[in-house]
């Protein structure tokens, strides 16, 4: 995290003076500085200038002008925590140059390598993220109390957190900052309070409830590609019986926030796999009214036989069933060849040909591997500048499923500035699934992690175009959508 966003941008003052009467620094580049009032240092070849007060007449390296010597700090609140540098020779140290200036001005003088020095034998871990104090990225100086042995990076020193939050919502009562990590579980999540990731705590004493801070804002109600109905948030579900995870399918505990379906549905998935962003739109549908979807039919009856398909809608198509009289002719969706067992349905006026199960294909799909809808088009038959992306070359683009080189009916993301698209074989795998090289009671689902179909039980992975020619045995897809 960068130093400047956090810290903002205004006219450096002097440490020293008091808040409502601040002392305005100046820059100085002659004489040397003689020592840094916060870092207790001297003068750094490497700085062309540093600050000066005139009316405390003290002088800071540019950088230390921005942390006090000794502050007070809502995650350590018994005593006061002192600046400290991790190298005690100063003198051959350097300042991280990601500190920022802190003026409005505009700052061109200093350009050098960063050289961190040596940090040998100095192990520092923050109190709050857990992370040790890596120069590379926090640069050198941190927090300390000395009586507590407690310490915070110069980042994190920065990070107030509001002392409580009330979000009826969430809790009945106002939750007050926990300002230490805990090993207990988030009563919205099921996580540890002492996971590794970034967060803040905070607590109700009389409830007995302890959350993190980013689950105080969890969304009521939601959407995902993976259910057809909306999921809600609930405190804990009635346990009537054991539910597995619509994404991960591990067990929901029943006694920790989750989603479950507002229409009834034996389905629920954990605040964290709901919200994943691999799997969440980031919209909270609360108080949005939940409509059905618009079906998009992929063809117009013109007789019992004779249809007008979308992506060729300037002539018609005539259904066949002698497949052999077509044998050399590919089919424009799935790309395969017609055999002689094939019912397809051929253009009347052209070459275009379309396996009948593949004319049938839903115009909108949602797939579980992407949390976007996707819509079926055929490139050949599109607008241009809709069929421009960077995976798109000479006619062919790349199925985000199997990673292969396609020319036929595309399933592409509709939200805009996303790229996502599968061709239809992958597109119409199902999920879940059994197979004969993996045991019945044990099946495969759509792994959004590793782009692969994976069983929970034995962390079994099947690549998708190895999954379609399995498939295929087992008689789940149709008989043209299997690979070659």
């Amino acid at each position: 995290m960068e130093l400047s966003k956090i810290i903002p941008v205004s006219k450096p003052v002097c440490r020293s003076s008091y808040p409502d009467n601040p002392h305005s620094l100046c820059r100085r580049f002659d004489p040397p500085l003689l020592v840094c009032f916060s870092c207790k240092g001297q003068h750094l070849e490497n700085r062309r200038y540093y600050y000066y007060c005139a009316t405390c007449d003290l002088e800071f390296h540019r950088g230390c002008h921005l942390f006090p010597p000794e502050i007070k700090h809502p995650f350590h609140l018994l005593h006061p925590l002192t600046l400290i540098f991790l190298d005690p020779d100063f003198q051959s140290s350097r300042i991280p140059i990601d500190w920022p200036d802190s003026s409005s001005e505009s700052d061109d003088y200093d350009s050098y390598e960063e050289n961190p020095g040596s940090y040998e034998g100095h192990i520092v871990k923050c109190n709050y993220c857990r992370k040790y104090l890596q120069p590379e990225e926090f640069g050198m100086a941190y927090y300390h109390c000395s009586t507590c042995n407690f310490s915070l990076h110069r980042i994190c020193a920065y990070i107030r957190p509001p002392l409580a939050i009330e979000n009826l919502k969430c809790h009945d009562h106002t939750l007050t900052l926990f300002p230490r990590r805990v090993p207990l579980p988030c009563d919205a999540c099921g996580f540890s309070l002492d996971t590794p990731f970034f967060d803040h705590v905070y607590s109700c004493l009389l409830c007995n409830y302890m959350v993190h801070r980013t689950c105080i804002y969890l969304p009521r109600v939601i959407k995902i590609t993976r259910h057809p109905h909306c999921l809600s948030y609930t405190s804990s579900i009635v346990p009537s019986c054991e539910l597995a995870c619509g994404v991960c399918r591990k067990t929901v505990d029943v006694n920790y926030g989750s989603y479950s379906c507002t229409k009834g549905c034996r389905y629920a998935l954990h605040s964290k796999c709901a919200t994943n962003k691999k799997v969440w739109d980031g919209k909270d549908l609360e108080g949005v009214p939940e409509e059905e979807e618009e079906i998009l039919e992929p063809f117009l009856w013109i007789d019992e036989e004779t249809i007008q398909h979308f992506s060729h809608d300037h002539h018609h198509l005539k259904l066949r069933q002698d497949g052999g009289s077509h044998e050399n002719k590919f089919c424009e969706a799935c790309t395969l060849p017609m055999t002689v067992s094939d019912r397809f349905y051929s253009c009347i006026k052209c070459e275009f040909v379309l396996h009948e199960t593949c004319a049938s294909l839903p115009r909108r799909k949602h797939h579980p591997v992407h949390k976007h809808p996707l819509t079926l088009f055929h490139p050949s038959s599109s607008n241009p500048h809709k069929v421009e992306r960077k995976y798109y070359r000479d006619g062919f683009f790349t199925c985000d499923g199997c990673t292969r080189n396609c020319c036929g009916f595309i399933y592409r993301c509709s939200e805009q500035d996303c790229e996502f698209q599968l061709d239809v074989r992958c597109a119409s795998l199902p999920d879940p699934s059994i197979h004969d090289c993996h045991p019945p009671d044990h099946p495969l689902f759509f792994n959004f992690t590793s782009g692969s179909v994976m069983t929970h039980h034995l962390h079994f992975f099947i690549q998708p175009h190895h999954f379609q020619l399995l498939l295929h045995h087992l008689h789940l897809l149709p008989h043209h959508l299997h690979l070659l």
